[in-house]
């Protein structure tokens, strides 16, 4: 039995022979240009650069820790940037802190490497596996930056499967930088007063400044606790400010504004390393003071958003925008990537700014960024999937993402406007759609049952809301729970809407009747498919009739679902791979074994074109290998088994559970035990089981007699 690091190697040799994968030979991801501002540490870059040289594993890794705001991003960067400068090849810059910044690195770092893989459609799991799968295979030196991880889990999950290459990682916690996975930790320490003092002195170009401007920034550096940021923040602006003509001219405001009405939320057991001290509160505000009008707009709006990879499109109008643009890099409170036009702004920095913004500029900041992303987001309306819109779905998700937390840390202090809250909610709701798409159903699921709460029972959009859990619990495979939301939009919609449209009819399919097509063959072509989703409501008839093994009428659902499918998605599509997966199935049951190959194989190209880590690919290599088994080409089967095996494992952290795993454990038993392994066979098959009676343990599946039917209905209805 393989181990899964030889499961994993055993997948991306055949996804690597299945379709070559390229890079250019020199590239980088790291987020800004080399600082001309960066200060001192030196003995820690020397200290980073002959540790990675002297360790004898590989690969070479090394973690970063300390405070927020003591510069440890701002030394991985210089080092990274240091690297490129002497002819480094590669260097991939993965911002960590939350999952929606990891996913948009891995998609720069897979562009920037022109893998031939690469699309912008790409989900964030795929772009991930390319990145990895170039690193194990390349003999190119490369350094892998991990900047501001946060969780022992994260670290685990994201860690990649490699034996060479750097990986430097940065965090707060000293626990997490002596993880067993990295090999070595160094606490970044604060600078001390005469560093502090010297860097302030460099910045505010006063390298031969008198003795009362020395002790002058000697004050302000014992105000700000050796935080290099704080330091970075302090001396910019009073070098560019008019206001004042020096470090000394700073110092009568900042005693005149001691705290500026910012307190600091209290601390909580394991946060001690979160925030920044006080005096660096008043520092920040100062710069917030002296924005211009046009500047604390931007800088308002900025501070809706998450803080890393803001699209500049965003910001409208364009003319008023570049002053203040302008104005919030020169003060230092953005950064703006000159190679991709991003922006960002640090997270704490953001933080501070949003609490000192009124009531009155919080709702107006929210009201406007919800227009700007409900204008850019893709509307999903039932109807059709997300697939060709996610590039614009991954920029974006993590902004809404964003916007949903603060709104939800307001509502019971300074709740939305009304007049906000149906577009509100249906933007969450369209983002909650692209992570069901994208297999993030935990995080999708705890949103809509939020959703659900909050709306009002017997509503149109608490229907939408029950269609996308139904959509939600068919994908993994609870099918108790899916029948149950079916029947809630089935009684609302029943009680609000006597019409003929597409709502209607997509209710109807979902509670298994076929007035859905009649209702659809009622209207002509080419009215019928561009107003419901005929296509599916055949493709639903078929897998039912296919269950009851009524082959013919099956076939000609699928037949006419085709037919459709092409009008409204066109050749070739997704939904095509899903009609030559039940072909297949009924081919097998029919004993045409060869056909049924074929056609399960025509199926997994189909389904897996953009998506190859998708549950849809998963299901297909499952289907390969059961139908080889009935051939009796056991290896063949085991070897389909276990990739589908892979797939399944990498969804299983946003999946929520391992029903699909479990199935394709106890279907390898099966192979193995044909083999006469019947050693390797038994723990899988007890380890399948196991799950199998936990899940149904929670009444959300459905219990089946027949064998190979109730590993079925561990799995999502699309993928049986």
């Amino acid at each position: 039995m393989k181990s899964n690091a030889e499961l994993l190697q055993l997948y991306e040799e055949h996804f690597a022979n299945s379709s070559p994968l390229t890079a250019s030979m020199r590239c980088h991801t790291i987020p800004f240009i080399r600082n001309p501002s960066f200060f001192g540490r030196k003995d820690i870059l020397d200290m980073i650069d002959k540790s990675f040289r002297e360790q004898p594993i590989r690969p070479t890794s090394m973690a970063l820790w300390g405070a927020a705001g003591i510069g440890k991003t701002q030394i991985a960067l210089e080092y990274s940037n240091r690297l490129w400068s002497e002819g480094f090849n590669v260097i991939i810059w993965i911002s960590s802190e939350t999952n929606a910044e990891r996913a948009k690195s891995y998609s720069d770092a897979a562009r920037q490497l022109q893998f031939s893989e690469f699309s912008e459609i790409n989900t964030p799991e795929k772009n991930q596996h390319l990145v990895f799968q170039w690193l194990q295979r390349t003999d190119m030196p490369w350094l892998l930056v991990f900047d501001n991880v946060e969780g022992q889990a994260d670290l685990q999950s994201y860690w990649p499967p490699v034996s060479q290459g750097r990986i430097l990682i940065t965090c707060r916690s000293e626990i997490l930088a002596g993880s067993e996975v990295i090999a070595r930790s160094f606490e970044v320490p604060p600078f001390t007063l005469s560093e502090s003092t010297e860097m302030i002195l460099r910045i505010t170009e006063q390298c031969e400044a008198p003795e009362t401007e020395v002790q002058a920034a000697r004050e302000v550096s014992g105000e700000l606790g050796g935080l290099a940021l704080a330091i970075d923040i302090t001396a910019k602006h009073i070098k560019h400010s008019r206001r004042f003509k020096s470090v000394r001219d700073f110092i009568p405001y900042l005693r005149r504004n001691p705290k500026a009405g910012y307190t600091r939320p209290k601390r909580s057991k394991g946060q001690e390393d979160y925030w920044y001290p006080h005096d660096l509160d008043n520092i920040w505000r100062i710069a917030f003071q002296n924005l211009s009008p046009y500047a604390a707009v931007l800088m308002n709006l900025i501070c809706i958003l998450g803080p890393e990879s803001i699209p500049q499109y965003l910001f409208q109008p364009r003319e008023t925008i570049e002053d203040a643009k302008d104005e919030l890099l020169e003060a230092s409170l953005v950064r703006i990537n000159s190679e991709i036009g991003l922006m960002s702004v640090h997270r704490l920095l953001q933080h501070a700014y949003f609490l000192d913004m009124s009531t009155a500029a919080r709702k107006i900041s929210i009201h406007n960024v919800l227009v700007l992303l409900r204008s850019y987001f893709p509307t999903y309306d039932g109807a059709n999937h997300l697939y060709s819109q996610w590039n614009r779905c991954a920029a974006l998700h993590h902004h809404i993402q964003a916007l949903r937390d603060k709104v939800v840390a307001l509502n019971s202090t300074e709740p939305m406007d009304d007049g906000d809250q149906g577009l509100y909610a249906e933007l969450i709701h369209d983002d909650i759609w692209y992570m069901i798409e994208i297999q993030h159903f935990l995080d999708a699921e705890r949103s809509l049952l939020s959703l659900l709460e909050n709306a009002e029972d017997d509503s149109v959009f608490a229907t939408k809301v029950h269609r996308s859990l139904l959509g939600l619990y068919e994908r993994t495979g609870r099918s108790i729970r899916a029948k149950s939301s079916a029947s809630l939009k089935f009684e609302i919609v029943g009680r609000y809407s006597q019409d003929a449209g597409n709502d209607v009819a997509n209710t109807w399919s979902n509670m298994g009747y076929t007035r859905a097509i009649s209702m659809a063959k009622d209207v002509p072509e080419p009215k019928r498919w561009r107003q419901f989703n005929i296509d599916r409501f055949l493709r639903n008839r078929g897998r039912a009739n296919e269950q009851l093994r009524r082959f013919e009428d099956a076939l000609r659902d699928f037949d006419e679902a085709e037919y459709y499918q092409e009008k409204i998605h066109g050749p070739g599509s997704h939904y095509d791979g899903e009609t030559q997966y039940e072909r297949a199935k009924i081919e097998a049951w029919r004993d045409n074994l060869e056909k049924a190959y074929s056609l399960a194989t025509k199926a997994h190209h189909l389904v897996s074109a953009g998506k190859p880590t998708h549950a849809s690919v998963m299901a297909a290599q499952y289907r390969l290998g059961w139908i080889a088994m009935l051939q009796g080409e056991n290896v063949l089967a085991l070897q389909h088994l276990e990739k589908s095996l892979v797939i399944s494992r990498i969804n299983e952290q946003h999946r929520g559970n391992s029903g699909e795993s479990a199935r394709i454990q106890w279907r390898m038993s099966q192979v193995l035990e044909r083999m006469g392994r019947e050693e390797d066979a038994m723990p899988l098959r007890e380890a399948a089981v196991k799950v199998k009676a936990s899940l149904l343990a929670t009444g959300d599946y459905a219990q089946v007699e027949d064998e190979d039917s109730s590993w079925d209905a561990l799995v999502g209805l699309l993928y049986r």
